[in-house]
């Protein structure tokens, strides 16, 4: 074999080791984006949840314990801060 055709084979092995990796890379990159979409949803069903429990505190007149609805309300603002930064990509400036 010549040079030439020695440096041109391994050029195309190079190439198809290169668009194997690539192939692995992003298959991997769509799972993560994949996963990532489901937690996204999955925290926007808790975040909701949170709200909701938020607000059922202005409509029950039964004697909810001070400590308990300083807890939910508190668990709504660390919960809307996470929404905002993560879900959202609000940044604040």
């Amino acid at each position: 074999m010549t040079d030439d055709k020695i440096n041109e084979q391994l050029m195309v092995e190079t190439l198809n080791h290169l668009k194997e990796e690539h192939e692995k890379f992003d298959a991997e990159n769509k799972q993560i984006l994949n996963e990532y979409r489901e937690l996204q949803k999955s925290y926007c069903s808790v975040y909701g949840v949170i709200r909701v429990l938020d607000l059922m505190l202005g409509f029950i007149d039964d004697d909810i314990p001070l400590e308990l609805i300083n807890q939910i309300q508190l668990l709504r603002a660390f919960s809307s801060d996470i929404f905002e930064k993560q879900i959202l990509k609000i940044d604040e400036e």
